[in-house]
């Protein structure tokens, strides 16, 4: 099967039809409205990144002028032909001597649920997953899970290495378009932009051009194709098992994949490979800038209290000691309208996994709508973010004291203040409780609200959120109000609450240029 002239991509059309397997050309080429249709977010959000980086390696525009031309307008034919055609080796997955992010000689025999990641050995796998959803893949899945393993997913474990994005496992953000044809191009970036962040010369990728065990590789030069096709996995294909339904897609296939080989093998990168699809955090240590991808580790936070790393740069200086970089293509397409951008909507999706560990103990997949001026008002989306977190602060610091107490208060006696002083994480109940209840409101207010105008929303949102603050602590200490013992520090519980909230509250400030208004 070849990438890039075979139908292997699973879509619908909009707004409502059957599912159906197009060819890269006929997606490109066409003018026909697709949505991705796979069982799976994280596959979904696998094969998006996979459709963008071939199109970004084979089809870079020259400038900002000519990508506003390929995403207003299908690609020719022949000019599709034309750029495919010194590529027609490298992206077909049973190739004799370079199959598709495989290396040949591989040689510990593996089923195929292990090429799909969370299937097994995930905490959360028996509830996210469908029975025998790897048994049987056809080459389209199996090309999408052999670049998610590369690309996006924790390595197999001990000894085997994870992708340039690595250990932990990145978040990616990507910039969805109306269908899916206008979302792949939204996501390449043109020359001139490539050129500012990475030296994006050619290279060939690593199943041609092979990693040798004990390499020692500076992530800086790598180069463009080389790393966004990086396959740190030695891993192959076994032959095809005939024909048969893909377990993942649901297609009949001339051809279904249910086993692989695997080795494990040894090499070093050293530095950080600019990806363009993550954003990343800048940490100054001492005299020197520490660099780290994004990612959600083992956090239970919802992807809304990262939303300013998303699209909010932010440089290390006197003020600053921690500084943030969106995704390159985020950055693009913040330049690539100007005042005639609409709103953004952000597509934000990775797993939940210790880093340097193999196991997934969750994966999430969001759209984030920001209506018309986010890119204008970065500060606004700060301060979006900052009072989200802040209520859910007030309210998880309220139950701390509830349930640990105070050694001393600044009241008249200052005596000490008697705890709940059971082994219950009360805080912690109450702050998932607050990420659910709360998930709409930062949602709405991001969608709607007027940048250059933000009062009135984000009044609107205070006092929801503060609402629902209140509500979550009245429900986590009503079993307790008839203890007598209690009654003190329930009364100083609720009084922390309410001095946090207050402190929420807008101040009034002189006016400035940055869409706050006068207040803050």
């Amino acid at each position: 099967m070849n990438l890039l002239k075979d139908q292997w991509i699973p879509v619908r059309p909009l707004p409502t039809g059957g599912a159906e397997k197009i060819s890269l050309q006929r997606l490109l080429c066409e003018d026909g409205k697709w949505e991705l249709c796979l069982p799976r977010d994280d596959m979904e959000l696998a094969a998006l990144q996979l459709l963008i980086c071939i199109t970004q390696v084979l089809l870079t525009p020259k400038d900002a002028g000519e990508l506003k031309q390929r995403i207003a307008k299908p690609l020719s034919s022949d000019d599709y032909i034309t750029a495919i055609r010194p590529y027609d080796d490298w992206f077909q997955l049973d190739h004799p001597k370079y199959p598709f992010m495989q290396l040949k000689g591989a040689k510990s025999t593996t089923l195929m649920d292990k090429l799909m990641t969370g299937l097994t050995g995930a905490t959360s796998c028996c509830f996210v997953n469908e029975p025998g959803l790897a048994t049987n893949l056809c080459g389209g899945c199996t090309a999408i899970a052999l670049f998610n393993l590369g690309s996006c997913s924790p390595s197999f474990g001990g000894g085997f290495k994870p992708g340039l994005r690595g250990p932990a496992t990145p978040i990616t953000t990507l910039v969805q378009g109306r269908h899916l044809r206008e979302t792949v191009w939204l996501n390449v970036l043109n020359e001139s932009k490539l050129n500012q962040i990475r030296d994006a010369k050619y290279q060939k990728p690593t199943w041609v051009e092979t990693i040798k065990p004990g390499d020692k590789i500076i992530a800086q030069q790598i180069g463009l194709m080389r790393g966004l096709f990086w396959q740190p996995a030695h891993v192959e294909l076994l032959p095809p098992s005939g024909g048969g339904q893909c377990s993942c897609c649901g297609f009949q296939s001339d051809t279904v994949y249910s086993a692989f080989n695997k080795d494990k093998f040894n090499f070093t990168v050293a530095g950080k490979w600019p990806h363009p699809y993550t954003p990343m955090i800048l940490t100054k240590k001492k005299d020197e800038i520490e660099e780290k991808f994004a990612s959600f580790g083992t956090s239970k936070a919802p992807s809304w209290t990262q939303l300013s790393r998303f699209v909010v740069q932010q440089q290390i200086d006197n003020d600053n000691v921690e500084g943030q970089q969106p995704a390159a293509v985020v950055m693009q397409v913040r330049e690539l309208y100007g005042q005639q951008a609409q709103r953004l909507h952000l597509i934000v999706g990775g797993y939940l996994n210790r880093g340097g560990q193999a196991s997934v103990l969750g994966r999430r997949h969001e759209v984030f709508t920001l209506n018309h001026g986010w890119d204008k008002y970065t500060g606004v989306v700060q301060q979006i973010v900052s009072l989200g977190i802040g209520y859910r602060d007030a309210l998880s610091k309220s139950l701390w004291v509830f349930v640990n107490g105070l050694k001393e208060t600044k009241g008249n006696d200052g005596k000490k203040v008697k705890g709940l002083g059971e082994k219950l994480e009360l805080h912690q109940v109450a702050t998932s409780q607050y990420y659910r209840q709360s998930e709409p409101t930062m949602q709405d207010t991001l969608a709607r609200i007027d940048f250059a105008q933000p009062g009135q929303t984000l009044a609107q949102m205070r006092s929801s959120l503060k609402a629902i603050s209140k509500k979550l602590f009245d429900e986590a200490v009503r079993p307790y109000l008839q203890d007598p013992e209690l009654i003190r520090t329930l009364a100083v519980a609720r009084r922390t609450l309410n001095k946090h909230l207050s402190n929420l509250e807008p101040q009034q400030v002189k006016g400035g240029n940055d869409g706050t208004a006068a207040t803050t």
